[in-house]
């Protein structure tokens, strides 16, 4: 990608059309800001030089159009553009899906350059390092144009995937579909214990772990995981293998048959050790993730008061 390009982002006022405005914004870039939420917008374009509001109509004339909307507005989004952008110019797409996109794409823009892109990250990371962004280009523009991006976004520290569009979507059904069915039922099945308060009061280091996911996927991501929920070709069959999976363990806590739990347990940390190179440091991982939850503690500190003892000020 060029030093300085113009470029248009369509949903600019949502969460990554604002995360990604902010950071094109901080490496020079001039931005056309489109969103239907004309207020938040505007604010958002008042906040940052070489920036301005515009409409569909104005993003024939970017460099590069960038379309973050939700999954269900990626079509709709397509063809209000497709009556104004040019030949050659390059849009990308950043939602959750690409198989559909892709076929939107090429029925409403075939003049464009297409290049689906997925950061595999939300509104609240730092930044590009550390994190995964898979491209899913189709023909050879669309390969070229993935080349530039990567050129672009390698350097910034993120890990760059490549595959098709229904590759995609299938790897999506393990990555983003198994956590978001997971957390569900865990929530649920917590809240019916009816034993929430006392379990977060003396909770250890798995449950603090697993209920930072739990709370925080169902907390801003519930209208993005039912989406895709409905909306992954694969999604049936991995709820159903879910299902399966959770039957059986049940029916080995049922039994009361411990040695066949062992063995279940041994048998899938020794295959995950075999596929998962991280699986040998998952132990440290985990203590690291916990290590910075300490920042937000379960137990509320009490903020002292005037008639709270104060502490002595010598030892």
């Amino acid at each position: 990608m060029a030093e300085s390009m113009n470029i248009a982002i369509v949903g600019a006022a949502g969460k990554m059309g604002s995360w990604f405005a902010a950071l094109l914004h901080g490496q020079g870039h001039d931005l056309l800001l489109v969103d239907t939420r004309r207020g938040e917008v505007e604010r958002l374009a008042g906040s940052m030089e070489r920036c301005r509001v515009g409409q569909p109509a104005d993003a024939g004339g970017a460099d590069v159009v960038i379309i973050a909307v939700p999954v269900d507005a990626v079509e709709p989004a397509m063809r209000e553009l497709s009556a104004y952008v040019r030949e050659g110019q390059a849009v990308i797409d950043l939602s959750s899906l690409k198989g559909a996109p892709q076929r939107a794409a090429e029925k409403h823009l075939p003049r464009v350059v297409f290049l689906g892109v997925h950061p595999m990250f939300g509104a609240g990371a730092d930044g590009l390092a550390g994190h995964n962004v898979i491209l899913t280009p189709v023909g050879e523009r669309s390969r070229d144009l993935a080349a530039r991006v990567q050129r672009y976004v390698e350097p910034q520290g993120a890990h760059v995937v490549t595959m098709s569009p229904d590759e995609h979507d299938e790897v999506m059904a393990v990555v983003l579909l198994i956590p978001a069915l997971v957390v569900a039922v865990v929530a649920r099945t917590i809240l019916d214990t009816g034993r929430l308060a006392e379990a977060r009061e003396v909770s250890g280091t798995s449950l603090e772990v697993l209920m930072a996911l739990t709370e925080s996927m169902l907390g801003v991501g519930s209208s993005l995981y039912s989406t895709l929920l409905a909306a992954l070709p694969a999604a049936p069959s991995v709820a159903s293998a879910l299902e399966l999976s959770a039957a059986h363990f049940s029916r080995l806590v049922r039994d009361g048959d411990r040695d066949g739990l062992l063995e279940e347990f041994n048998t899938l940390g020794r295959e995950l050790g075999s596929v998962d190179r991280r699986a040998s440091d998952a132990y440290g991982r985990m203590y690291a993730m916990l290590e910075a939850l300490q920042r937000y503690p379960t137990t509320p500190r009490p903020k002292a008061g005037a008639e709270d003892p104060q502490p002595p000020s010598t030892c």
